[in-house]
């Protein structure tokens, strides 16, 4: 069933939990929650435009949907995953972020009119939020061609097939996926982060997703959150 767009949802709260557990059918205008993995504060490094010293160039996170308050979605229901950048390294002329994503066997993308890839920035300046999808220098891809480290995600409107970040700038990319089998958590989706050359970073989940596929009522109007809008101070846009 379809997602609303992500702007009815953008104020929300991104929920810390302890993990999902089983399945049930939501009420109506559902706030999907977000199960994330560990953090990568470490992915590749850069020479600090002004002290010279040798910092890290991003950092990230990656999750997948589940419905509230603790229930994994299930086998055919579509879900979304999401990957989450920072760039608190300052080398002088920014980075072209190169990222791919791997998807575990019996997990696959689920792109449609009615359930597309988003992909949002948040700058320093401001803060403000930015749509890429309708940025005319990036875009958000909705197909995802095969790569050295699974699937390339690559903004369609780049040239260069990487993500423009400097100091400060988040981005995220919210694909959705669907399962063929259920999961236990077990076998990750793995996203790696490409900040400069010879330099690469990875951030994983399992995802869990059980085989509850009778009695389930429609999932309609579902709404994603952006895990932008919980990073103070809260951007203008959010």
């Amino acid at each position: 069933m379809p997602y609303r767009t992500l702007a009815v949802a953008l104020a929300a709260t991104l929920l810390l939990c302890t993990g999902p557990a089983t399945a049930a059918a939501p009420a109506p205008n559902t706030v999907l929650s977000w199960f994330d993995g560990v953090p990568n504060f470490n992915i590749g490094s850069n020479v600090e435009c002004i002290t010279q010293n040798i910092e890290p160039t991003v950092a990230g996170y990656t999750g997948f949907t589940y419905l509230p308050p603790n229930r994994t979605h299930a086998v055919g229901e579509v879900f979304y995953t999401h990957l989450v950048l920072s760039h608190p390294g300052n080398p002088c002329v920014g980075s072209a972020v190169g990222i791919e994503i791997a998807l575990p066997a019996g997990v696959q993308f689920a792109t449609s009119t009615a359930n597309p890839a988003f992909c949002f920035a948040r700058s320093s300046q401001g803060p403000t939020l930015y749509n890429l999808g309708t940025d005319p220098a990036y875009g958000c891809p909705q197909s995802f061609p095969v790569s050295a480290n699974g699937r390339r995600v690559a903004p369609p409107n780049s040239g260069s097939g990487a993500w423009r970040m400097a100091f400060g700038f988040w981005i995220e990319i919210l694909i959705p996926l669907t399962a063929t089998s259920p999961q236990s958590g077990a076998n990750p989706i793995v996203w790696t982060v490409n900040p400069a050359i010879g330099q690469f970073g990875q951030v994983s989940v399992g995802p869990q997703i059980n085989n509850d596929v009778i009695f389930r009522s429609a999932h309609e109007d579902q709404n994603l959150t952006l895990a932008l809008c919980t990073v103070t101070p809260i951007a203008a846009g959010c």
